[in-house]
């Protein structure tokens, strides 16, 4: 019955996206053209890598709040070490020193009991504050501009380089936890931690593991984001942080851990990157996208206890019917 409570909230999510774009489409003229459509892809893939990353934390149980610092802090340092010392050598730095992040996270999560919230409070607060003293508290930028045109040029009118990388990280990660004993772990870790240490799983090495992923993928977008732009800014990213959990959230991950599919994730990134993007397209305000965001989040959280009450009658009422059905014939 849980199963099938998950999988419907991860077919909503797709619906609501499909029907989303439908009304998108069939209310806006001119929103399928193809800058638009690049528009959509470029703002879909990142928000779907950066909220898949977290979705894996919040699968093992626990949450991330570091990635709004993170994020940041991950373009600064490929901004900064890429001016001076080449652009490779910048996003290996800066993915390194998100991995080393997450790293740390995972670790105090796990050796020492924190709560994962208040753990990553304290590095979200450190990120930021190693962004301004990296930076000085000033914008750095880049001279090479050629690199971040190369990265948001147009790749079969829709994608980018940029997009592609975030779309094969988010697939990969998608197979990973579907399809491989990591990602059996994970859940088993969100659903009961103690009894997947006493069964004796690796309850250690993979809370690491999903810290890191979390604060790689948050990383690799923002350095990206930042070398396309050829500049970064200190301070902490909030408001791509509540993106992502609401994204990860209307794709039916489970806030207690061990319950939903990432599949349901990039639907729920989707979803808010058309209506983020066909209200731009009407030039509304930012403030109007993020009221819209937290009214569909909001009307989720609501509806979650009455469905899961319905889909709980309909399996119970399924489950008599195949009960009787073998007595009404002998």
């Amino acid at each position: 019955m849980i199963n099938v409570y998950w999988n419907i909230r991860t077919w909503l999510a797709a619906g609501a996206a499909l029907v989303a774009l439908l009304i998108a489409i069939g209310t806006t003229p001119g929103y399928t053209n193809s800058g638009n459509l690049f528009a959509l892809g470029q703002s879909f893939s990142t928000l779907a890598l950066v909220a898949c990353g977290l979705a894996a934390v919040m699968l093992a149980g626990e949450f991330d709040l570091s990635i709004a610092g993170v994020i940041p802090l991950a373009g600064l340092i490929a901004v900064k070490i890429g001016q001076s010392s080449g652009i490779a050598v910048g996003i290996v730095v800066a993915i390194l020193v998100c991995a080393l992040v997450g790293a740390l996270n995972g670790y105090l999560t796990w050796r020492f009991a924190i709560p994962s919230l208040a753990v990553t409070v304290g590095t979200l607060v450190a990120t930021t504050g190693m962004g301004y003293w990296v930076t000085g508290g000033d914008v750095v930028t880049m001279s090479n501009y050629q690199f971040g045109l190369w990265l948001d040029d147009p790749v079969a009118a829709v994608l980018s380089p940029r997009s592609i990388v975030a779309l094969a990280l988010t697939i990969l990660l998608l197979l990973t936890l579907s399809r491989t004993w990591f990602g059996m772990n994970v859940r088993a870790i969100g659903s009961d931690i103690d009894r997947a240490r006493v069964s004796g799983l690796p309850t250690g090495r993979t809370l690491i593991g999903v810290f890191v992923i979390s604060s790689t993928f948050a990383g690799v977008a923002g350095s990206l984001q930042a070398l396309s732009l050829a500049a970064g800014q200190p301070g902490g990213d909030l408001d791509f942080l509540l993106q992502a959990v609401t994204a990860a959230i209307i794709g039916g991950v489970a806030l207690t851990g061990g319950k939903g599919r990432l599949i349901g994730v990039v639907a729920g990134a989707f979803l808010l990157s058309v209506i983020s993007n066909v209200l731009s397209f009407h030039g509304a305000a930012t403030a109007a996208v993020q009221l819209v965001s937290g009214v569909i989040l909001l009307v989720i959280l609501l509806l979650e206890a009455p469905l899961d009450r319905l889909v709980a009658r309909l399996v119970n009422r399924v489950s008599d019917s195949l009960e009787e059905a073998p007595n009404a014939i002998a």
